[in-house]
């Protein structure tokens, strides 16, 4: 996932000429249709960047030849930096490169950007809170065996599939990420610590004749805690029951790190009456 952004930047480099600071929402999908270990990327991608100058630059095209073969140069790379040199891995990056002298394949059309990207942004908000196959797709299943369909993503045909138990099992089992574990990652100017700042700054030096791809997805400004708390439940998760006053942030205390905010530093010393 951390090379989505080096790589889509190395592409623009190459293909425009332009260092652009561009955004990204990279989301890792380990499922394939039928359940089984298919890692692959799904990448949002802004619809332009900021040039060094801070002008903004329009993308409406991705070489996708060179997006290929760049995908491959990082990554191979990437593999040959973090994993342990030996005759195996050497043998197995040496044929990466002469099977695939064209790069690996990225799932795009050659062309204008596709459209749908209102549609991957549903589809991924569902896979990200939903397991790999739904319950709804379980034909049959009878003690020692599970009968379930899926859709061929090249044939677009229904295919049926029928395992044994343990083997269903240990395909949904491997979609498991590790605790803590990140699959929607931001970066660039998406990233948290640059959102808000970078979103006032696009806004001010995007061309007065803008218009967006209307089969694009807008990221929308991000809604605080409070906010959403108020337009899901309806009530105010700061306001006190008791009182009705609006409740003040006062610490923030962690079992490891203790305090991580402390407003008392900020206050007058107060007298402890007991």
């Amino acid at each position: 996932m951390t090379l989505a952004q080096e790589c889509i930047k190395d592409v623009f480099k190459t293909a425009f000429g332009l260092e652009l600071d561009i955004g990204l929402v990279v989301v890792l999908q380990t499922a394939g249709r039928p359940g089984s270990y298919n890692p692959h990327l799904h990448i949002l991608l802004s619809s332009g960047g900021v040039t060094p100058e801070g002008n903004w630059r329009q993308i409406s095209y991705i070489p996708y030849e060179i997006l290929h073969r760049k995908w491959q140069f990082h990554l191979i790379r990437f593999l040959k930096e973090h994993l342990t040199p030996s005759p195996e891995v050497k043998s197995d990056i040496d044929k990466a490169w002469r099977q695939f002298p064209e790069g690996f394949v990225a799932h795009a059309q050659k062309g204008k950007v596709p459209p749908g990207g209102k549609g991957i942004a549903k589809y991924l908000a569902k896979y990200v809170v939903s397991p790999p196959i739904s319950v709804r797709r379980i034909e049959n299943y009878n003690g020692k065996e599970v009968c379930y369909w899926y859709r061929d993503h090249k044939t677009g045909t229904i295919q049926h599939e029928t395992i044994p138990a343990h083997k269903f099992i240990g395909r949904m089992v491997q979609h498991i990420l590790p605790k803590g574990f990140q699959r929607i990652r931001y970066y660039g100017f998406h990233s948290n610590v640059r959102y808000q700042q970078m979103l006032e700054k696009i806004q001010t030096i995007l061309p007065a004749k803008h218009t967006p791809d209307a089969g694009g997805y807008r990221v929308a400004p991000r809604k605080k805690f409070r906010e959403l708390s108020m337009q899901t439940y309806g009530r105010d998760p700061l306001k006190c029951p008791d009182c009705g006053n609006i409740m003040e942030l006062e610490s923030i205390w962690h079992q490891k790190y203790g305090f991580i905010v402390d407003m008392a530093y900020s206050k007058e010393p107060f007298e402890n009456t007991g």
